[in-house]
């Protein structure tokens, strides 16, 4: 080759296949490098060595196979392993980064700088691979890790086809030419697949006319030419042309008609064994012979010629013979049809069996003693030697082996088939594996095993075996050459047979050649049999043990004894290992262990129906060897005969593979006859061979003579601590036990250490099972042996005593068997309770020596001492067990030293004190090693110092986070493109930082800093420097993007914490402490206020989150001085937040199902219930969703139980029980009453309140209830001390009632109406008295206890206002404040404080004044919240530390915080009026018109969100409800809720009326009063003509006259009293004020049955739609244009798709509960629609010429628009049309988003189809009214595109749900800002979108130029779930891989 480059021939050489040993052997004599070594490279098998020795020898590693690849078979390894492109973190990684699987393993590759070479033969195929692109670097680490968690792969191994191992990398081996040759690789194309396969059906199995048939049946006509054209090219041209009826004949091929290529069981014949003669009476059956066919034969159809009866010669010739008058006939059937387009698990073994299975079980056969002819054509050939095997080797089948004859092989490729592999290798690529086919493969596993078996047995049966000569026709070859169709043994007759492999069993008359050879051999067979059974007929074959063991007694005789020491000598086997058993059996406590030889997997392996390897993993001193010793006591004999080797570290001499297979097998030789006979035999020969190597020892004495014994079945191996060999890992490497025989089983204990691990995982599930050892398996036996020692020793002295004291071992044992003994071991000397809990407390005084021993050995190695010093550092400081991975890196930080081979390399250096579980998590052997450690002797180097190394890797983590190893997620935040200008050389690329230990990093650094020392100066600076800059922000978005926030307000309690000890340092006024006590607040809100739009988009907190933040925030300043600091600064705008800093509310939660019910507050959790049955249960800290649970109705009551074990909800008809850490239901109990109140009685019982006057107590554990009445007791005049008046418990059911739990007491208070409040002791049913207020009780709205008994207080609502307390004790009344409202009460856990919820909306804080008694005297109010009066609070509960309360009303849930109280000074004031109504923006974007809720209409400015003044007003109070402008005539139009209606001529426009100072802004036009309340207004373009809508009438006014049109047409009336009631509007949505000029509004429905809106092209018109019927109406006089019937909205006929599937409803929606909103575009309209209030938005686009009156039909269809239909679930409310064709809405988790609605895109404008708009310079849509009549394209003839978006919608920014009101409703509207020279246009365009909160504007500007692509997600059930509410698992949208949250370049 070297001769070819030098020579100019050849441009560069190269390798393939080339391992690094191969690669250094031609480096040594090779003159020229080799330029590229062709190897297999892909995710599975990444080659990472080779491709570092490659690169540093300068050769280039290319990839084949760089997506797994299919090699041939016969060189193919791990079929069953999926391939890369099938593993789920590429199918990830490949739908994040919008690739295919494919193109992730190539990117990987190229990525790594190898060239790759895939192969495909698709066109869409080859040009994806061209379309690489850049991984990013999270998932390129993702790919290049998969091998850490799974071993390699390689699929490419021709080991087994070569006969040995090229890619072995520790010895070399010549490559020998064999008669195999090298693998055939077939390169199939498509078209020709089914021809292949047919025509190898055809050799096989069928006929030639049913090949020809079937395979014209299976073909289109691509494939026929392609075979038309495989035919020609295989010499068959002519023929073809000619046109012959042959199988060489393309043409009349092809119009052959076509048939099944599967055949009938009648054609084929049945399954099983059939008989097909049996001989008459008297004559006695002298023998039994059975047909058995070969591969997609039939037990018919293979013997029989033709169809017709009487060529099916078994049964129509041979009866007829006299030679088989006295002869059973057989014929066997088995499922071989290779044709089958499934995979088959059946193979050769399988069939085997079940032959076998039928000879025993058929009844003549059983009967009689005849011998047995086995006949097999093909593979039944292998068949039957299989089953022949099998009876051998089966003693309970041995009679029924001995009975066997003769066989005979009809063309049976004992050796395999070429053809076998081309068939496999066909159908791996069109319907899957076949095990029978791989069977037939030459040389393939099975046949090898057959055949090497089969030899013994073969001497003493009589063979033959016929061969085929001539070729199968279609092939063209013959398919079994003589050498493979026969055995070469001395026993067996040879014969040749005149006919192809198909014919050799088929013959058309008895005249036959063939069938007169194959008869007469018969016959032959037959004579021998008869002349036996003449000559002997009792004979019994195979009584005898000669017979069974030819041979074996052959040798002199020799005594057992002397047989032993021959044996013993041999083998060099020196003592035996009873001792080792011994000492083991000593440990065993009887009894124990039992429960792993009871489990399925090791009866399973026991009794051979698992795989016979079973294999025992778990960490060191966890018992595994006290359970291989209890194995091998359960195999004993005679039916196991067990070998067993135990390895010990302290024989290192001794504890080797190869002494470990000698002993087995010594052990065997004794226990077997036949296994002595074979070793004293091997010692006669006195052969050489090294008794050291262990791959010697395995093929001399097991491949080569044991395991081919037939006694192998009976015998087991037990292997004990593996790992304690000293090349334990030649078992894998050197694939010992893959030629393990499956009949073997072999039970093996180890650590779970990755050479194990990966080596059983390469012998494949079928081979090896692995069991892993956990503590809580072995608990039971430990606690045995700890019992029964305990009471041996007699320590302590009762059985209670030591009871408990063995629980305390078991529980700091945590499954150290070792530690347990040691402990135990010490109690021998402590006679006193306080020495052995001393012995607990310390270190066993052997464990400590041998850890200091460990310690020394350590401290020895100066070289290692620093990385074991900073390794156990690290594992025993680590707040939970780092990976390998992470401790490498941490590792790395710490010494500046990378570890090779961590896995390993970390046990070592720590000398064991470490183990790696089967997770790759370090752990410290026991937790005694972790105290030993942390003794600060000072004498040892390993010993710490906990503040010391705490502060150090505290300091380590802040640098690693600051180190840019956040860099990648902060480049996500930059806006734009880097890319530097003019002639600037870009930056050098640094190397990718380490973020294996990020993880850990993010979530722990605080907890290293808490208990760091607060004294040091540079960990405090290093802190202030990762808090200064915008590291802390990208922390933030790599913990948002885990999906869990609870670390962000765990790192908020640790600083606080850090910082209060670390403010004795240094002053209040430091710059750094001022910054982490920012942070430590901000991280809490933040957190908690933006919990949902982190777990959404984690980037926001970059670019959205701080613009929303307070500005004294420190988040918000640092942000800014980041942004100001970076040429991409943020340019979004908010305007109208709040000032100061945070407010009181740290979250609210929304739910869009049900309204809330109920909310608990326990010690770990709180609970909020709803209507629908939902109760979501929160971690208070994080306010993070833990469990959503389900009740069965309404909830109504909650309770947590002390401690917060249980939780009980409460309906109306059930009360059920939770498990609130795990989410699951105890106990569900029926109620027949409805509940008042419920308390928990400890954890076991529980006890209710009904409105029947009952009591009833639940127990928990037994399910058992106890009822009693106290209204029984009542009528009774009372009991106890307390002497009741009659009729003290009145007849009226009570309304409310209260619990109270105290020291074991509970106290039971029952509120009625006009009825004092009876005091009950509950549990005793003892009335203690009743609490009356000074005032009349018209009933109670709500009553509770004040929990702290020093402060006896029972708090009483009363529905006139009133607030009253009581004290219970003397049922006196202590104060009463009035006007309060309270609708819900809750009393802090220190009853010093009292929270009220009022019905309308208010929350107020009462601080408890008590008197020198400690009574309750009065009420001072101290805190209000200053939010919006709407909304009933339903429920409020404080927190277990009083800090906190939560509130729920309506739709809505919030958590409160309060800083700082006000003064009561500052509680006086009113709240502000509220804006009412949606928002209506100017033309130019300047200002917004809304009304509010005292009657004003006010003006606000979007420049700074303030209100600009006030235009004009309504009466005092009379909050407004709709209002609409005509700024084109300065015309504002408003209602208020008293259905006034006030039109007002503006004096000046808008920008000029906010200008002036004059008071008199407006000329009112009409004063007018609507005939019931208002819901909507509709104005015209013109202004002259408003739409005035109600929930029951709509009425037309003219302006300025006041004239009222009311609809003409019977139509028009029905619509007149159409609608009961105005429905819940979740948002209303602002009407395009421009469009409003010339005719384009947008309303929202006024009632869920009517809706109106303006006709989107003619100004003229507009339309009404109650329920799906449209009706067109003039603007002139409301003069119904439509027929009667109206136009119908066939919404059902829409397209569906996957993400909103067609309407399910019928046409006529019910009018009751459908909502519609109408949104309009340039010639279009869009509609939300919501078949009832709880359904998910479905959005339709009408076409305009659908509501057009004059079309002749009557039914409307909407336009097939794909991302209306992918997005419509997600959509809470429509905000705009921009432009043509971009869509704006508000999501359900008030996103702001928008979509383009590519049906109504210019068709001319191909380029823009799938371009979003740049909002920024979108002009408003402004279509005028010829514009709006121009001809347009109907949507719905526009040609589908023809793929699918790249993404279906655009997420801008996000709305704050406190903007919302209780109802729901976000009040919005969207602008455009036009070009202002005044402001240098640095708002010139930009979008306006402003948002109602409370009385307050807030104003966000440049919004929209902040976007990600997102796509729909496809299961939508779950987006109707609570918003903010933590539910991660109702993610709306799917961010598009490679999409980021960022300003785009292009607006």
């Amino acid at each position: 080759m070297e001769r070819l480059l030098e020579s100019g021939k050849a441009r560069a050489i190269g390798l393939s296949n080339f391992n690094i040993l191969k690669t250094k052997q031609i480096l040594d004599v090779a003159r020229i490098i080799p330029a590229v070594n062709q190897v297999e490279i892909h995710p599975y098998f990444p080659q990472r060595e080779l491709l570092e020795f490659s690169s540093r020898h300068g050769i280039i590693l290319m990839a084949h196979q760089p997506l797994g690849g299919r090699p041939v078979p016969v060189v193919r390894a791990h079929s069953d392993e999926p391939f890369p492109t099938e593993d789920p973190t590429i199918l990830r990684v490949a739908i994040e980064c919008g690739m295919t699987p494919a193109q992730v393993c190539l990117s990987w590759a190229v990525q790594r700088g190898i060239p790759v070479i895939p192969k495909s033969v698709q066109e869409e195929h080859m040009k994806q691979n061209l379309q690489l692109k850049r991984l990013p670097d999270d998932a390129f680490r993702a790919v290049d890790d998969i091998t850490l968690k799974r071993r390699p792969i390689r699929f490419l191994d021709p080991s087994r086809h070569l006969g040995f191992d090229i890619f072995d990398e520790d010895n070399d081996q010549p490559f020998k030419r064999t008669s195999k040759g090298v693998a055939n690789f077939l390169r199939i194309e498509t078209g020709n697949q089914l021809s292949l396969l047919h025509m190898h059906q055809a050799i096989f199995e069928s006929s030639e006319h049913e090949f020809l048939a079937a395979t014209a049946s299976q073909m289109d006509q691509s494939q026929k030419r392609s075979f038309a054209g495989f035919l020609s090219r295989s010499g068959t041209e002519k023929s073809v042309q000619r046109g012959f009826v042959r199988t060489d004949t393309a043409s009349s091929f092809l119009s052959v008609a076509a048939s099944s290529l599967d055949l009938s069981d009648d054609e084929k014949g049945p399954l099983g064994l059939t008989t097909l003669y049996e001989p008459p009476p008297p004559a006695t059956p002298v023998a039994d012979i059975v047909f058995i066919h070969g591969l997609g034969g039939g037990s018919r159809k293979t013997w029989s010629y033709s169809p017709d009866p009487p060529h099916y010669w078994p049964q129509s010739w041979l009866p007829q013979d006299e030679d088989f008058a006295d002869v059973r006939i057989h014929t066997y059937g088995y499922k071989a049809d290779w044709g089958g387009r499934r995979q088959s698990v059946l193979d050769t073994h399988d069939f085997a069996q079940s032959l076998l299975g039928a000879l025993r079980n058929h009844p003549a056969v059983r009967r009689s003693r005849t011998r047995i002819i086995l006949v097999g054509h093909s593979m039944g050939g292998s068949v039957a030697k299989k089953a022949y095997i099998l009876a051998r080797q089966d003693p309970t089948a041995a009679d029924l082996g001995a009975r066997v004859h003769s066989m005979f092989f009809l063309a049976t490729p004992h050796r395999g088939s070429d053809m076998a592999t081309v068939l496999e290798n066909m159908l791996a690529v069109a319907w899957g594996h076949k095990r029978f086919v791989s069977d037939l493969a030459p040389n393939s596993a099975a046949l090898t095993a057959i055949n090497d078996a089969f030899r013994h047995f073969a001497p003493e049966l009589r063979l033959w075996s016929f061969y085929e000569t001539l070729p199968t026709r279609g092939v063209n070859r013959i398919v079994v050459e003589r050498h493979l169709a026969t055995l070469g043994y001395h026993n067996e007759e040879v014969a040749s047979m005149d006919a192809d492999h198909r014919h050799v069993c088929k013959f058309d008359t008895p005249a036959d050649p063939n069938y007169k050879v194959l008869r007469n051999a018969l016959v032959s067979a037959l004579d021998m049999i008869r002349s036996t059974s003449r000559a002997d007929p009792e004979r019994s074959h195979g009584a005898g043990g000669e017979r069974d063991h030819p041979g074996l007694h052959q040798a002199p005789s020799v005594s057992a004894a002397e047989a032993t020491a021959i044996v013993r000598s041999f083998l060099g086997v020196r003592e035996p290992l009873e001792g080792d058993l011994a000492t083991l059996q000593v440990l065993k406590q009887p009894g124990s262990c039992e429960w792993f030889t009871k489990k399925s997997c090791f009866t399973a392996w026991r009794d051979g129906t698992a795989p016979g390897i079973l294999w025992l993993v778990g960490r060191p001193a966890a018992g595994k060897s006290v359970l291989a010793c209890h194995v091998i006591e359960q195999l004993t004999p005679p039916h196991a005969l067990c070998s067993y080797f135990i390895c010990k570290h302290a024989k290192a001499g001794e504890s080797t593979l190869s002494e470990c297979f000698r002993s087995l097998a010594f052990q065997m030789a004794i226990q077997d006859t036949a296994v002595m006979g074979a070793l004293l035999q091997l010692a006669r020969d006195d052969l050489s061979w090294d008794k050291s190597d262990e791959s010697s020892v395995w093929r001399r004495l097991f491949t080569n003579c044991i395991f081919k014994l037939p006694s192998l079945g009976k015998h087991f191996w037990v292997i004990d601590g593996l790992d304690a060999c000293s090349s334990f890992g030649a078992l894998f490497t050197k694939r010992l036990l893959a030629s393990l025989p499956q009949h073997l089983r072999l039970f093996g204990t180890s650590r779970n250490l990755e050479e194990i691990e990966r080596g059983l995982a390469s012998l494949g599930a079928s081979r090896a099972s692995v069991q892993v050892l956990s503590d809580t398996d072995t608990i039971e036996d430990m606690r045995l042996f700890l019992s029964t020692r305990l009471s041996e020793l007699g320590r302590p002295e009762t059985a209670e005593d030591r009871e408990r004291m063995c629980e305390k071992i078991l529980r700091k044992a945590t499954g150290s068997f070792l530690w347990a003994r040691l402990v135990l071991q010490e109690f021998e000397d402590a006679w006193t309770e306080e020495a052995m809990d001393a012995i607990l407390r310390e270190i066993p005084a052997d464990l400590s020596a041998l850890y200091a021993r460990v310690v020394q050995s350590i401290q020895a190695d100066r070289r290692k001492l620093p990385l074991a010093k900073s390794i156990l550092t690290w594992v025993v400081l680590a707040s939970r067990p780092l990976t390998v991975d992470e401790l490498r890196c941490a590792v790395k930080l710490d010494t500046n030293q990378t570890l090779q081979n961590a896995a390993k390399a970390i046990p070592d250096l720590c000398s064991q004190l470490v183990f790696i579980d089967q997770h790759d998590n370090v752990h410290m052997i026991h937790e005694t090693a972790r105290e030993f450690l942390l003794t600060e002797t000072g004498e040892l180097p390993p010993s710490m110092q906990k503040k010391r190394d705490h502060t150090r890797v505290a300091s380590l983590l802040l640098k690693y986070l600051s180190s840019g190893v956040l860099k990648p997620l902060q480049g996500k935040a930059h806006h734009g493109s880097g890319r530097p200008r003019g002639f600037a050389k870009p930056a050098v690329t640094a190397a990718p930082a380490d973020t294996s230990l990020l993880e850990y990093a993010c979530a722990f650094f605080s907890e290293h800093l808490y208990r760091a020392t607060s004294s040091d100066d540079p960990l405090m600076d290093e802190l202030s420097d990762f808090l200064g800059t915008n590291n802390v922000l990208s922390w933030i978005e790599h913990i948002a993007a885990g999906g869990d926030l609870t670390p962000l307000s765990r790192t908020a309690m640790n600083l606080r914490e850090y910082l209060g000890r670390r403010m004795k340092y240094v002053p209040p006024t430091d710059r750094s402490v001022q910054l982490v006590d920012g942070w430590a607040t901000d991280l809490i809100r933040v957190a908690a206020k933006f919990r949902a739009q982190l777990l959404d988009c984690p980037s926001s907190i970059h670019s959205l989150i701080p613009s929303l933040c307070p500005a004294e925030s420190t988040i918000s300043r640092t942000s800014s001085k980041d942004a100001r600091q970076s040429s991409f600064a943020s340019t979004l705008t908010v305007k109208g937040l709040p000032p100061g800093s945070w407010d009181d509310c740290l979250i609210r939660m929304d739910f869009h199902k049900g309204q809330t019910t109920a909310v608990r507050h326990g010690v770990r959790y709180f609970a909020i219930g709803l209507s629908t049955g939902q109760i979501s249960l929160y971690d208070p800290t994080s306010i993070q969703v833990l469990h959503e649970l389900k009740h069965q109705e309404r909830v109504r009551i909650l309770e947590f139980s002390p401690d917060d074990l249980l939780l009980a909800s409460c309906g109306t008809k059930h009360i059920t029980v939770w498990d609130p850490k795990a989410g699951t239901m105890v106990s569900s109990f029926e109620l027949h009453s409805p509940p008042l109140a419920v308390t928990f009685v400890g954890v076991d019982e529980l006890l209710g309140a009904f409105r029947s006057c009952e009591l009833i107590k639940w127990n928990l554990q037994t399910e058992e209830q106890e009822c009693i009445s106290w209204k029984q007791v009542g009528s009774q005049g009372g009991s106890g001390t307390y002497d009741a008046p009659e009729g003290i418990v009145p007849a009226s059911p009570p309304s409310v009632a209260a619990f109270l739990t105290i020291d074991g007491e509970v106290l039971l208070a029952v509120g009625y109406r006009a009825h004092p409040i009876l005091v009950w002791n509950a549990l005793d049913l003892q009335l203690l008295g009743f609490c009356e207020p000074d005032i009349a009780n018209n009933g109670i709205d709500t009553m509770v206890f004040n929990p702290n008994p020093e402060v006896p207080a029972l708090l009483v609502a009363l529905q006139g206002g009133s607030l009253c307390i009581f004290n219970y004790v003397t049922m006196e009344m202590l104060c009463r404040r009035p006007d309060v409202y309270a609708n819900s009460v809750a009393c802090s856990p220190d009853g010093r404080t009292v929270i009220i919820g009022s019905s309308q909306g208010l929350i107020e804080v009462f601080e408890l004044e008590q008197d020198h008694n400690g009574a309750a005297t009065t009420l001072n109010l101290i805190y209000r919240s200053n939010h919006p009066l709407d909304g009933r609070i339903v429920g409020v509960a404080f927190s277990a530390d009083g800090l906190r309360f939560v509130d729920v009303r309506g739709q809505q849930g919030r958590v409160w915080a309060p800083a700082a109280l006000p003064t009561r000074g500052m509680l006086d004031g009113l709240a502000d009026p509220v804006i009412t109504t949606h928002l209506i923006p100017s033309a130019d974007g300047k200002f917004i018109v809304a009304g509010k809720s005292n009657g004003d209409v006010v003006l606000f400015s979007t420049a700074d969100a303030a209100q600009a003044g006030i235009l004009y007003r309504h009466a005092r109070d009379a909050s407004i409800v709709s209002i609409s402008f005509v700024e084109a005539r300065n015309l504002l139009i408003s209602a208020d809720i008293a259905g006034r209606v006030l039109a007002v001529q503006l004096h000046a426009p808008l920008s000029e009326a906010a200008a002036s100072s004059d008071t008199e802004r407006v000329s009112v036009l009409l004063d007018q009063r609507f005939g019931g309340a208002i819901a909507s207004l509709l104005t015209n373009a013109a202004g002259n003509r408003v739409l005035v809508s109600g929930p029951f009438f709509d009425q037309l006014w003219e302006l300025p006259s006041g004239r009222i049109f009311l609809p003409k047409g019977a139509a028009g009336a029905e619509l007149a009293v159409t609608g009961t009631s105005v429905p819940p509007r979740p948002v209303s949505p602002a009407p395009n004020a421009a469009a409003a000029v010339t005719g384009d509004g947008t309303t929202a429905s006024t009632a869920e049955t009517r809706s109106a809106f303006q006709h989107p092209s003619n100004p003229d018109w507009f339309v009404r739609v109650t329920s799906d019927i449209a009706r067109v109406y003039s603007w002139a006089d409301f003069t119904e244009l439509t027929a009667q019937e109206g136009i119908r909205l066939a919404r059902e006929l829409v397209v569906g798709s996957e993400h909103n599937p067609p309407s399910p409803t019928p046409p006529n929606a019910s009018s009751a509960t459908a909502n519609a909103s109408y949104h309009l575009g340039p010639g279009f309209v869009v509609e939300l629609f919501r078949p009832t209030a709880s359904s998910s938005a479905r959005l339709y686009l009408w076409p305009a010429a659908e509501f057009d009156p004059s079309r002749p039909e009557s039914v409307a269809r909407p336009a097939s628009e794909p991302n209306l239909a992918a997005v419509g679930p997600a959509v809470l409310s429509i905000l705009r049309i921009v432009g043509p064709s971009t869509l704006l809405f508000l999501d359900i988790r008030l996103w702001v988003c928008s979509v383009e609605l590519h049906s109504v895109t210019n068709t001319t404008s191909a380029g823009t189809l799938f371009r979003p708009v740049g909002f920024g310079r979108m002009p408003t849509s402004t279509s005028t009214p010829a514009a709006a009549t121009a001809p347009r394209p109907d949507p719905r003839l526009v040609a589908p595109v023809a793929r699918e978006p790249a993404f279906h919608a655009r997420r801008h920014f996000f709305a704050l749900s406190e903007w919302r009101t209780a109802s729901g409703e976000l009040r919005c509207s969207v602008a455009f800002a036009s070009p202002s020279p005044s402001r240098g246009g640095n708002t010139a365009g930009r979008d306006i979108v402003a948002f109602a909160n409370g009385h307050r504007l807030v104003v966000i500007h440049g919004g929209l130029e902040f976007a990600e692509d997102v796509v729909a997600s496809v299961s939508m059930s779950g987006v109707g779930g609570g918003l903010g509410n933590g539910n991660t698992s109702q993610h709306v949208w799917s961010v598009v891989s490679g999409s980021m949250h960022r300003r785009s370049s292009n607006w």
